[in-house]
């Protein structure tokens, strides 16, 4: 019989008293917590809870999810963003209930053999629902078990992930591993916070070697990240109106592979930015927006590898389409755009049709 760790034993009498009451965890099935897992995955909780909400609306079962068209996915998860979650949920549910007759995996491994779940996500629907023994590893845990035990490692290299990993595994309480795994990533939501720690809240305080040591915001060590690639996209507006008809776009599907994967966007081009450009549109030697300039732009979106700077023109002799696509009401008409595009889309309009 496990001999629970006295750090954990604080942590649990913690997190009885200041969990926080997210509608997933009220009665916690594998569907809702896989579904709450991959949402939350780049996504701050009070954003993820309406998409969470919205989609257990839309699609309460794994089979409704599954039969749904892809448009009505992706349409559901517009502007959470990082739309390839949304494509691998997709793709996975039409898995379970096509090769699976709807029986949800059992375990962390069967979990894991799914587009879009990896480690962290199969340990916490398997701990949570089936209780079984796997400590969970996300970056809220990351950091408390840098703080905690003062790894000097970077996290993202063999010696640093496994100091986190045999951390995790020490301080899992194997009796009810989906609370214990909760509770770590509680702490490090509410209370071991990145830049601002709240040590003097926090149950572990006294057992933190970072806090005796002065290291906190040193912790935890990751690798120097890659500058983000500075691009110039060029989008192509093809107008049409037909007798007794409202003005359209021309909007066609990205492919399933690259960026805004089975979104819908005017055609475009994608220029690596010159660092002289991007330093003279930073500086402001490009003119604001202009109602009146044969170009609408710039906007600036900035993604996780890419800082993009975009200009909208519409083209007289539009190019034979090359992917699938359709016409739009300009005034009226939705589509499943990227977050670039939506939201300037008012601004955008109104260029349209003064110009």
């Amino acid at each position: 019989m496990q001999t629970l760790h006295p750090l954990t034993s604080s942590l649990l009498n913690w997190y009885g008293k200041f969990a926080r009451p997210l509608p997933w965890r009220a009665d916690p099935n594998p569907y809702s917590t896989w579904l709450s897992e991959v949402i939350l995955q780049q996504t701050r909780v009070d954003q993820g809870t309406a998409y969470w909400e919205r989609f257990m609306v839309a699609f309460p079962t794994v089979q409704d999810l599954a039969s749904a068209e892809t448009d009505q996915v992706m349409a559901l998860w517009k502007g959470l963003g990082y739309y390839s979650r949304a494509r691998n949920l997709h793709n996975a549910a039409r898995i379970i209930v096509g090769e699976h007759a709807g029986v949800m995996p059992k375990n962390a491994e069967e979990w894991s053999a799914l587009p879009g779940v990896g480690p962290y996500t199969a340990a916490a629907i398997s701990s949570i629902c089936y209780g079984e023994a796997v400590p969970v590893v996300d970056g809220n845990v990351q950091r408390v078990m840098s703080r905690l035990f003062d790894i000097e490692h970077a996290v993202d290299r063999k010696a640093g992930k496994q100091a986190v990993d045999e951390a995790c595994q020490m301080l899992l309480d194997v009796a009810d591993p989906g609370t214990s795994n909760q509770a770590w990533m509680e702490l490090g939501a509410l209370i071991c916070a990145p830049k601002s720690p709240l040590c003097a809240q926090c149950p572990l305080m006294d057992g933190c070697l970072a806090r005796e040591r002065k290291t906190m915001l040193q912790r935890p060590v990751k690798q120097p990240k890659k500058a983000a690639l500075a691009v110039e996209v060029s989008f192509s507006i093809a107008l049409r109106q037909e007798p007794n008809s409202p003005l359209q776009w021309w909007v066609e599907r990205r492919p399933e592979k690259g960026i805004w994967s089975q979104l819908e966007a005017f055609p475009c081009v994608m220029t690596p930015l010159s660092s002289e450009k991007e330093a003279a549109v930073n500086t402001g030697l490009f003119a604001e927006r202009d109602a009146n300039d044969a170009r609408f732009g710039p906007v600036k979106h900035i993604l996780t590898h890419r800082r993009m700077t975009a200009y909208f023109e519409v083209v007289q002799n539009p190019p034979t389409p090359k992917m699938p696509g359709r016409w739009v009401d300009v005034s009226s008409g939705d589509a499943n755009w990227p977050r670039l595009i939506d939201k300037v889309l008012p601004e955008l309009r109104a260029w349209i049709v003064k110009n």
